[in-house]
């Protein structure tokens, strides 16, 4: 496989084609790879979690994990700003296998899993910082 014969992870292609973005193994980098020049660019280090495009491709969304401030963010590709857009300190989500699971809503507002202890689902809005 082509990812993990160079210690990459989760693979997400831009919806246009144009471009691949994946996490490290390890869950510390994002690279993104340019069909066009056959290049790979280091987007971020950081711890990364789950990430996902935006749906105007211009954004990639991301979470840091389970670190000591977990927290959404979002990294603009064309010139890689990385805003913080909300905290998760208190908010207990869903863990599948290895990672917790972050969308986007076709507007661009963020999906998350909460633990609820049940099988209820729940629409929030949270505030951004």
């Amino acid at each position: 496989d082509f990812c993990l014969s160079r210690g990459l992870g989760d693979v997400y292609k831009r919806q246009d084609g144009r471009f691949l973005v994946v996490t490290t193994l390890s869950g510390d980098k994002l690279h993104l790879f340019t069909f066009s020049t056959g290049r790979w660019t280091d987007l971020v280090t950081t711890q990364i979690g789950s990430f996902t495009w935006s749906s105007d491709s211009k954004f990639i969304y991301f979470d840091n994990g389970f670190g000591a401030d977990p927290s959404v963010f979002r990294l603009h590709v064309a010139d890689g700003k990385i805003e913080k857009l909300v905290s998760l300190n208190d908010f207990r989500r869903v863990v599948t296998p290895w990672v917790a699971w972050l969308g986007l809503t076709p507007q661009g507002d963020i999906l998350l899993m909460h633990d609820t202890g049940s099988q209820e689902v729940y629409a929030l809005d949270l505030e951004s910082l």
